[in-house]
């Protein structure tokens, strides 16, 4: 940021003179308006130099457990310097420490505007490149941006709490969508063999929970859900003809889930694309969905995540869905390894060890040998909650999958 040496109180220029003048003249006098200043500006958001100037002195004396007045801070100021001759007018300034957060907030507010203003220029400049690739530059441009709102995070704003403090609190209830299931911002991975019936068991929990009806336990009715279902494999014709037979058996045993049940058929995308993300971003806005069915993982994204540094984007992107309050439902591909001494595939998902510690839930499905209708729900990963999902399932007509007990 440059600092501004000359000033000239007829001129525009983009901050607030007599606001960063109030600010120092109640520091100045008050150590609790210099703690409480602390917690919104730092010195880089002066606009002048000698007002920087003035506000690192008084820091400094602080820091070392001196006394901060004029005289004080007149010391550490070299004589001759704008800086220096400031001192008298702050001492004649009137300014009340109890407004110091108002005043600091203009300061930085002036402050914020200006990298905002250097930056829109920085990015005007690179837009004119013709060798730059735009998706880059639009997810940097981002970045940038949201660096310089988030930039100086005031003190007021950590929620950090000593154990003591937290013990003290009284303990959250769960924000279950599905008692007992799935609460508000899961994470749940499912893979398993090919064609066993990922999809069919995903697209069951969002139906049949938009009727009423608990997906397992379908003689106990919960709240109804709304679920978004983004399905990246499947065309339009072909989700109709394997969702019809369990939207009949959600109708006649709870309420009708087609008004709280969203379904858009993509085929492959790329949500590590603004353009792509933003798609999916626009129909939670639009449905606020309780519940978000996406995948298969390997459709999401069109190169393989075989290293931590390709799974992080694209686990990135959809955490911006989890952290709207969505529960994230997933379905990917199982390694192909097995497991050493025998115990049959390996159910972790294929690609890159990032993906093992993402979900808070990692199940794979494996047929059980010889019961073709009968598999197992094989955890892949610890869980980092207790939940009731079942360890064994069999077909169950319109239903897909039934609870063995």
């Amino acid at each position: 940021m440059t600092l501004h040496a000359v000033e000239d109180p007829a001129a525009f220029v983009p901050a607030s003179r007599h606001m960063e003048l109030a600010v120092l003249a109640a520091c100045l006098v008050s150590k609790t308006a210099r703690n409480e200043a602390r917690k919104a500006i730092t010195g880089e958001d002066f606009y002048y130099g000698q007002h920087a100037a003035v506000w690192d002195a008084m820091n400094r004396l602080d820091r070392h457990g001196k006394t901060v007045d004029a005289m004080t801070v007149g010391e550490l100021l070299k004589p001759g310097t704008l800086a220096h001759s400031l001192l008298p007018d702050l001492v004649t300034t009137v300014a009340n420490p109890d407004g110091i957060p108002d005043y600091a907030a203009v300061v930085r507010g002036w402050a914020v505007k200006r990298r905002l203003q250097d930056e829109a220029t920085r990015v005007a400049q690179q837009a004119l490149n013709p060798d730059a690739n735009a998706n880059g530059l639009a997810a940097a441009v981002a970045n940038r941006f949201a660096a310089i709102r988030d930039a100086g995070v005031a003190a007021e704003d950590i929620h950090a709490l000593m154990l003591d403090e937290l013990l003290d609190l009284p303990d959250e209830d769960y924000d279950w969508i599905i008692p007992g299931l799935l609460e508000r911002g899961d994470r749940l991975m499912l893979t398993g063999e090919e064609g066993l019936g990922k999809s069919s068991l995903l697209r069951q929990i969002a139906i049949l929970a938009a009727a009423g009806i608990h997906p397992f336990l379908t003689t106990r009715r919960i709240t109804p859900i709304k679920a978004l279902v983004y399905d990246c494999e499947n065309s339009r014709r072909q989700f109709v003809r394997k969702a019809r037979d369990l939207h009949t058996f959600a109708c006649l045993n709870g309420d009708n889930p087609g008004p709280r049940v969203m379904v858009e058929n993509v085929g492959r995308i790329d949500i590590t694309r603004d353009r792509d993300l933003a798609k999916i971003h626009a129909l939670c806005d639009a449905m606020q969905p309780d519940v978000l069915v996406i995948g298969p993982l390997y459709r999401l994204i069109p190169r393989a995540v075989n290293t931590d540094d390709e799974a992080t984007p694209l686990l990135a992107a959809l955490d911006t869905i989890k952290d709207r309050g969505i529960a994230l439902l997933i379905e990917a591909h199982a390694g192909k390894s097995l497991i050493e001494g025998g115990g049959g595939r390996n159910m972790a998902p294929r690609g890159s060890s990032a993906l093992l510690g993402w979900p808070e839930f990692g199940y794979g499905m494996r047929k059980l040998e010889g019961m073709g209708d009968y598999c197992d729900l094989l955890p892949w990963r610890g869980a980092r909650d207790e939940r009731a999902w079942p360890s064994r399932m069999k077909r169950a007509g319109y239903m897909t999958w039934e609870e063995v007990p």
